[in-house]
């Protein structure tokens, strides 16, 4: 009974013991203290919240006792905010390397733009020159060549950094494009063997999303910038990630590494970019139209 009320003098909160303070007078520190040894105080308390020792009247001896404590860790869990079409891209170097290397710049005399690797078909002329890659650039980039060439017009296509010949073959008149009837975009071929990035299965980007713009501004390559789209017709996608000179042609993805659409022109914090299903109009003769996807 006695020993009941020395123990009931020790405090609970739930199934944690908190000890009360104890008196620095203790003769004897928590190391040196073992059962059955000698103490002053009745009641006095030594020792760490999972084990203790209690001063304990028995007989005419005062005692320390070992007290054994059950302690009830409570572990917090964090619930991360879940990813969304809104969530901003934190790593831009992994979601270059991951989804961007096809990001190329593209030149012609003075003029410097950027353009966009993606899959092409086949066909006898590019089986016999061995084109490996397809890069989609605005028309206004490669303009000049257009109207010097007397025969194949020639472009510059740097990837890494190599430059290779690039080849404009498929193009709309320019004052349709002028006129708006048709996109600012060009196909240049090239047997330089660049990574390509899909066009198929892009969400179909809404305001509010998450975007990353390539592209290479000032002639530096992968010039990349966030934002997110602002605006979205048809025939064009407004985003607020900035896009400096040399943009043009570059890329606009979505968080997921899925192409948008390719850079075009920027007006003072907005940036416009025409969309990947505009690629039928002028680029592919397609018998299925390219569509963003629910």
């Amino acid at each position: 009974m006695k020993l009941f009320r020395i123990l009931s003098r020790l405090v609970f909160t739930g199934s944690l013991l908190l000890l009360p303070s104890y008196s620095v007078a203790s003769a004897k520190s928590l190391p040196q203290i073992s059962g059955g040894q000698s103490c002053r105080k009745v009641g006095e308390v030594s020792g760490t919240l999972t084990t203790s020792f209690v001063c304990t009247k028995v007989g005419k001896k005062l005692v320390w006792r070992k007290v054994i404590v059950s302690q009830t860790t409570t572990t917090t869990t964090t619930t991360l905010p879940a990813v969304t079409m809104s969530t901003q891209v934190l790593d831009l170097n992994g979601f270059i390397n991951t989804y961007a290397k096809s990001v190329v710049t593209v030149s012609c005399g003075n003029v410097q733009g950027s353009g966009v690797s993606v899959p092409f078909g086949t066909g006898e002329i590019i089986t016999a020159r061995g084109f490996q890659s397809m890069v989609v650039t605005n028309e206004h980039v490669i303009y000049e060549c257009l109207t010097a060439a007397g025969g194949d017009v020639v472009v510059n296509v740097k990837y890494g950094a190599v430059e290779y010949v690039g080849y404009a073959m498929t193009y709309p008149s320019w004052n349709d494009v002028n006129a708006g009837l048709k996109p600012d975009l060009a196909a240049v071929y090239t047997t330089a063997l660049i990574p390509q990035t899909s066009y198929y299965s892009s969400v179909q980007p809404v305001l509010g999303h998450a975007v990353v713009a390539v592209g290479s501004a000032g002639g530096v390559p992968n010039v990349t910038t966030r934002g997110e789209i602002a605006g979205v017709t048809a025939a064009k996608i407004i985003t607020t990630a900035p896009a400096g000179h040399g943009s043009s042609g570059g890329a606009l993805f979505n968080n997921r590494g899925q192409l948008l659409g390719f850079i075009t022109s920027a007006n003072a914090s907005l940036v416009e970019v025409t969309p990947i299903t505009e690629l039928c109009k002028v680029i592919f003769t397609c018998t299925t139209p390219i569509v963003f996807t629910p």
